[in-house]
C-alpha cells in the first residue's frame, strides 16, 4: 500500500544534484514543486507524518517528482547546470547513468542525501509558459547530513567599495566555515537612491550604482543573525 504525497512548494528548500565527475553539489534552479509518494507499511511501523524529513526516513520506499520551469542563460542560451544533470540522467539509456544523488535541505539547512534513479522527464506548455518535470525512484536508505552552524558572514570584497553612476558590480557573501549548512541571507541597502539591487544569484549580489553619494549594503544570516556591512561610495559617471 502506498500513500500519495500532495505536491508542496520548494521555494524555501534547497535542492542540489551531485555531479558524478567533479563530486560537486550543483543547485537546481527553477524548481517550484516536489511531490513524494511514501510506502505506508514499513518494517518499523513509524507513522512519518510530522516532519518534512520523515518522507525520507529509513526502511521506506520513496518515489516522487520535481517540477518547475526550464532555466537557460539569457546570453548564451546554455541550460542551468543542475537542470542539465537531471536532463542527462533522465534521458540516459539506463544503468548507472540513471542513478543520481539529490541533496534536499529545508529552510534552516537540515539536509538529507538521497540516492535515486531518474526515470522520466516530461515537458509541457500552456498559456502560463513552459514547464518541466522529472520523476524519480528511491534507491537504498537516505543519509541525514550533519548540521554545521555558521560562525561568521562577510563580503569577499572587504568592507568598502567604489563605483561610478551607471556601473554594475557583483559582491560575494562568504560564510565561515564554508561548509555551513544554512547559507541563506537577507539584504538591505540604506539609500537606494545611491545604489540598488540588480539581481541575486546564490551568494552573489549584483548592485547597480544609481546616484552619487555613499550608502551601506548589509546582509544578515537567516538563522542566527550574523551581519556584514559593505560601504559603497558612488562617484560621477566616467
Amino acid at each position: 500500500m502506498r500513500k500519495s504525497g500532495c505536491p508542496f512548494t520548494v521555494r524555501d528548500y534547497s535542492i542540489k544534484i551531485e555531479n558524478k565527475v567533479t563530486d560537486e553539489a550543483v543547485p537546481v534552479k527553477g524548481l517550484s514543486e516536489m511531490s513524494v509518494d511514501v510506502e505506508a507499511e514499513t518494517e518499523d511501523g513509524r507513522a512519518g507524518d510530522a516532519l518534512w524529513s520523515e518522507m525520507f526516513v529509513k526502511s521506506r520506499a520513496v518515489s516522487g517528482s520535481l517540477s518547475g520551469r526550464p532555466i537557460y542563460d539569457r546570453v548564451t542560451g546554455v541550460r542551468d547546470p543542475g537542470q542539465a544533470l537531471l536532463h542527462r540522467a533522465a534521458l540516459s539509456g539506463g544503468g548507472c547513468d540513471n542513478d543520481q544523488t539529490l541533496i534536499i535541505a529545508d529552510a534552516i539547512g537540515r539536509a538529507v542525501k538521497y540516492d535515486c534513479v531518474l526515470t522520466k522527464e516530461t515537458n509541457a506548455a500552456d498559456e502560463d509558459g513552459e514547464t518541466i518535470e522529472w520523476e524519480f525512484e528511491g534507491v537504498g536508505e537516505p543519509e541525514e547530513l550533519d548540521y554545521v552552524q555558521a560562525s561568521e558572514i562577510a563580503f569577499a570584497e572587504g568592507e568598502s567599495a567604489s563605483m561610478r553612476v551607471g556601473e554594475t558590480k557583483e559582491f560575494n557573501v562568504q560564510f565561515t566555515p564554508e561548509s555551513a549548512s544554512n547559507r541563506r541571507f537577507s539584504y538591505s541597502i540604506a539609500d537606494e537612491g545611491v545604489a540598488a539591487l540588480n539581481a541575486i544569484d546564490g551568494p552573489k549580489l549584483s548592485i547597480r550604482a544609481v546616484g552619487e553619494g555613499e550608502t551601506r549594503l548589509t546582509v544578515k544570516s537567516m538563522n542566527n543573525n550574523l551581519t556584514a556591512t559593505l560601504t559603497i561610495t558612488v562617484g560621477a559617471a566616467g
